[in-house]
């Protein structure tokens, strides 16, 4: 796909980042409205970002094909796409990361299309987004800068930490487990799902030798059951009310009476954020430090056949789950040299790794190290949320601004809001997001600006 390099033309929407969410939101605003929108993304790929760049067939999908959807108004759009497709995959299989990440791309061909020239495709690295009069500039890269009269955060997630010689920080990049011999020596640090990723693609090039894979609990996510399971009838109304512990203990209850985990979670999916947003501030720090590992392991489970790999890999002793904190030491371009603590020990085990990788999850709080955080900072026009998970915003997902007045020109969509929606990493909830988003923009927009068309009816 090719982006603009000239310059842009104003337009009515700027949305930064054109991952996932970038992408669902564009194909919203395009199907419902006359807008112009520009997608400024800094990849040379857009429509990936971290989850769908993946080339490892390994990596499926943590939900059935028939939840995937990109379009909350369409529920069989991806399921249609794959038929078309001719993969062989149907409504109830993981398909494969990469395969969605097509979808995507293909997707967004289809709403370039379909705009007739309002949804233009912009190159590089936004560094700064300025209120001006009736809207904001926004600075772009080796660009002139961008008017429009709202723009989007669609950011997306950010590694774990930084590279050093053997200790590779960024899980997604494909040299983090590159250059390595097959009997090395690996530790990975964290036990969830970007712990698996890693894991598969290890295991994908052949990887013989033994992993190691530390955290603070060593909770691994469950899988799924083989064959999808019919949601149970029960009552779980009292979930939503009383304090945290006696929330916590009816949870467990339900759980003795034989309602079982996956039936549990699947009763309450569709109801996870308002479970959140009726927990006060200290419960919410309550959860995040005691209970979201467990919550995490059973909420994001893994495809069957993922399952049946990490069993396997436990089995004949090549994968080892430990339990405790680590301190780096001295790193090389070879080895790395770490310090290991157990949970419940005051032993202090020295051991060496051919490689360390950082698996702990994506980022998404507010960081002045990236240029555009830090001038919106600056400026006054960003402040963390109050468990600094993401960017704080308001009931419509404006920018709160350092003083807690939400702008009425910069949203924000996706994971990095997730200190208001802690279960907003998902197409799922993304999607549903995505289009009330875009309903709101259109309806703020109605009137003509002078940069485009006015919106249709």
């Amino acid at each position: 796909m090719q982006h603009s390099e000239s310059s842009p033309s104003p337009v009515d929407i700027a949305i930064v980042g054109g991952g996932a969410s970038g992408v669902l939101l564009a194909a919203q605003l395009v199907r419902k409205s006359n807008l112009r929108v520009a997608l400024i993304e800094r990849d040379a790929h857009p429509g990936l970002g971290v989850a769908y760049s993946t080339h490892c067939l390994g990596h499926l999908l943590n939900v059935r094909a028939s939840d995937m959807t990109a379009l909350a108004d369409e529920p069989d759009h991806f399921v249609q796409w794959l038929a078309r497709d001719g993969r062989g995959f149907g409504p109830t299989d993981f398909v494969p990361r990469a395969i969605y990440g097509q979808y995507l791309q293909d997707l967004l061909a289809d709403t370039v299309r379909r705009s007739d020239g309002r949804l233009e495709m912009i190159g590089g690295v936004v560094v700064g987004i300025r209120h001006e009069k009736d809207g904001v500039e926004v600075d772009i890269e080796d660009h002139v800068p961008l008017r429009a009269r709202k723009a989007v955060l669609a950011t997306g997630h950010r590694p774990p930490s930084k590279d050093s010689g053997a200790y590779r920080g960024n899980p997604w990049r494909e040299d983090a487990i590159a250059g390595l011999v097959p009997d090395a020596s690996i530790l990975l640090i964290g036990t969830s799902l970007t712990m698996i990723d890693v894991l598969i693609s290890l295991l994908e090039h052949g990887h013989k030798g033994p992993i190691v894979a530390l955290s603070r609990r060593g909770l691994v996510p469950h899988h799924h059951p083989p064959a999808p399971i019919p949601t149970p009838d029960a009552d779980t109304s009292d979930l939503f009310t009383g304090s945290l512990s006696q929330r916590t203990a009816r949870f467990r209850a339900k759980l003795r009476a034989g309602l079982g985990w996956p039936g549990l979670m699947q009763l309450l999916r569709p109801h996870n954020n308002e479970l959140w947003h009726g927990l006060d501030l200290d419960q919410r720090r309550r959860f995040l430090r005691h209970l979201r590992p467990w919550w995490d392991i059973h909420r994001h489970r893994v495809a069957p056949h993922i399952g049946e790999q990490i069993d396997a890999a436990r089995a004949r002793g090549q994968l080892s789950i430990v339990s405790g904190r680590i301190e780096i030491g001295r790193t090389t371009d070879d080895e790395v040299e770490v310090t290991i603590i157990r949970r419940g020990s005051t032993e202090r085990d020295q051991r060496r790794f051919d490689r360390v990788v950082d698996c702990r999850g994506p980022r998404n709080e507010v960081d002045v190290r990236l240029p555009l955080h830090a001038q919106l900072v600056k400026d006054g026009l960003l402040r963390p949320d109050p468990l600094n998970q993401g960017l704080d915003i308001a009931e419509d997902e404006a920018l709160l601004s350092r003083e807690g007045t939400p702008s009425k020109h910069l949203f924000v969509l996706g994971p990095p809001t997730r200190g208001r929606y802690t279960e907003i990493v998902a197409i799922p909830d993304i999607r549903i997001q995505a289009a009330a988003v875009a309903d709101q923009l259109i309806a703020q927009l109605r009137e003509p600006s002078g940069l485009a068309v006015s919106p249709a009816a």
